[in-house]
């Protein structure tokens, strides 16, 4: 057997088996116990075309539309002081004219912003400007190391836009020790298999590494890091979209573009409270709107025990300062975990957005 029919058959066998879990007797409970957690994919508008992208992909529909300045703040000031806001886009952040308004709200009223980008556009003068107002967060989806690969995923990007942008991040490290850089990358084309590699080539240039499965078909996964026994529940969270609405996940944000979804609350006429409350009766509810599009979604993967440091769905590498190789040796794995999971598991489980 060659290979390629080799590493076919192993797709096949693991599609087929997370979709016979997904689609297994299952009844939904929400932890509605569980904090509000924020996110803000404030536009659809992006600059690149990236290739599994269904947003602004070569084959997506394009909205284009952005969240009014208004609802966002209507957001921020239902998020108590000291608590995390995400900031994100279907599009990319910094193609919303508002974003930096957006930052200084959040800044101002207590929060701790963490900002998602592809960063393509991130001059030094908006890195400054962020800095002054106290981000300390930032996140950067990098999907590969070499600037030919990387330009065929993120179409129309350039990998060094980006590494100058990290780079000049990190040389302010020096001055703002409390500056976080972290990368995403999904694992897409040959990313698997050269893990280990993409590992090496970010232990000194970034804090953190997270590597996630690839998703496609708008609800469906491969690429797993490992296949679960049995489904788990999901947990609940706010993401509100640039129309307004507020979806409890990631799924549903990709699905919310793809379909009308009129049924799903909306910041401008529901608190964050009582739309957490409707979403949990949702997934709760089979007969749903949201139960229907559960039950065949496959991204409860997301929310899986963690087996080995990883979920099936995403795995974390975190680069302490003291372990970094001058030459760009990895961390040991391990070493990074157990020194950070307290502090970090909860924020790198709840804001994978891959369409950034």
């Amino acid at each position: 057997m060659t290979d390629v029919a080799a590493t076919k058959s192993t797709r096949t066998a693991e599609a087929e088996n997370l979709e016979r879990l997904t689609t297994a007797p299952f009844t939904p409970k929400a932890d509605r116990g569980s904090e509000i957690e924020l996110s803000f994919a404030t536009t659809e508008t992006c600059e690149l075309s990236c290739v599994f992208c269904h947003f602004n992909g070569p084959n997506a529909t394009k909205k284009a539309k952005t969240l009014a300045p208004d609802l966002v703040k209507k957001g921020l000031e239902q998020v108590p002081a000291g608590k995390t806001v995400h900031f994100a886009a279907t599009g990319d952040f910094f193609q919303d004219p508002s974003a930096l308004d957006h930052l200084r709200e959040s800044t101002k009223r207590g929060h701790t912003p963490n900002v998602l980008s592809h960063g393509q556009s991130m001059p030094p003068e908006r890195l400054e400007e962020m800095l002054a107002m106290g981000i300390r967060e930032f996140r950067f989806s990098v999907d590969h190391i070499e600037p030919r690969q990387y330009a065929k995923i993120r179409r129309g990007g350039d990998l060094e836009k980006v590494l100058s942008t990290i780079g000049y991040l990190r040389e302010r490290k020096a001055q703002i020790p409390d500056i976080n850089v972290e990368v995403n990358c999904i694992l897409i084309g040959d990313a698997k298999a050269r893990m280990q590699e993409f590992t090496d080539f970010w232990s000194t240039r970034v804090d953190a590494i997270y590597f996630h499965a690839e998703y496609y078909d708008t609800l469906k996964f491969r690429n797993l890091f490992w296949m679960p026994e049995k489904r788990n529940d999901c947990h609940i969270q706010l993401y509100v979209l640039p129309s307004g609405q507020i979806t409890p996940c990631c799924a549903m944000m990709v699905q919310a573009h793809e379909v009308e979804t009129p049924w799903l609350p909306n910041i401008a006429t529901t608190s964050l409270k009582d739309a957490y409350d409707q979403l949990c009766d949702m997934y709760e509810d089979p007969s749903s709107e949201l139960g229907k599009v559960c039950a065949k979604c496959q991204w409860w993967v997301m929310w899986s025990e963690p087996k080995d440091g990883c979920t099936p769905y995403h795995k974390t590498i975190r680069f302490d300062e003291a372990d970094r190789s001058p030459a760009g040796g990895a961390v040991d794995f391990v070493k990074s975990l157990v020194s950070n999971v307290t502090r970090r598991i909860a924020k790198s489980l709840g804001v994978a957005h891959p369409t950034a």
